[in-house]
């Protein structure tokens, strides 16, 4: 059996994207550790990568015209967005090694108590990218931020796709929808 066959692509893919959303989740407890958050900005940039290509050539490639049309009409609506959250960052990152994560301190003023505390932190930055120096928090927020796009594109994808006559790939309702 070939893959892919008996497979329903959407509901597949939804749920990788879906799944890389709330890993952001878990990264944000590491996001003042530079060695954690290494590991999950790689994690993360190859995440987005995946979803990307397995939108663009996996899940449009097959018997499913409605299919392929909405995942066509969907990337050439959001091309420049894809490319606009990591640019080349993901690719110098994972395949140059040209990541650094590294510690740094803030200082927290405590007002009640005249003082300051140390606040441990890191950043993130990836050669010839924008991300210079990037906060961990900030870094999530941009990761998050893609990957949602990325998992709300499955979503619009689904609604182009049923409304093309789509059926075999569609996401099914929400079973709670009628629920109240």
């Amino acid at each position: 059996m070939e893959l892919g066959m008996t497979v329903n692509k959407l509901v597949e893919i939804y749920a990788k994207a879906n799944y890389a959303v709330s890993a952001v989740g878990a990264a944000r407890r590491e996001a003042h550790h530079p060695g954690p958050l290494w590991y999950h900005a790689i994690g993360l940039f190859n995440a987005f990568y995946a979803i990307n290509e397995e939108l663009r050539k996996r899940t449009k490639n097959g018997n499913d015209v409605h299919l392929t049309a909405a995942v066509d009409a969907w990337w050439q609506s959001n091309r420049d967005v894809v490319s606009a959250f990591f640019g080349d960052a993901r690719n110098t990152a994972t395949h140059q090694g040209e990541i650094v994560t590294e510690a740094f301190v803030e200082w927290e003023l405590d007002v009640a108590n005249d003082t300051e505390h140390p606040i441990a932190k890191a950043s993130v930055t990836v050669k010839n990218s924008t991300i210079k120096k990037m906060p961990g928090v900030e870094f999530l927020d941009l990761c998050e931020r893609a990957l949602t796009f990325m998992r709300d594109g499955v979503l619009a994808i689904n609604a182009d796709y049923k409304a093309r006559g789509g059926i075999d790939h569609a996401l099914p309702d929400n079973r709670y929808k009628n629920l109240f």
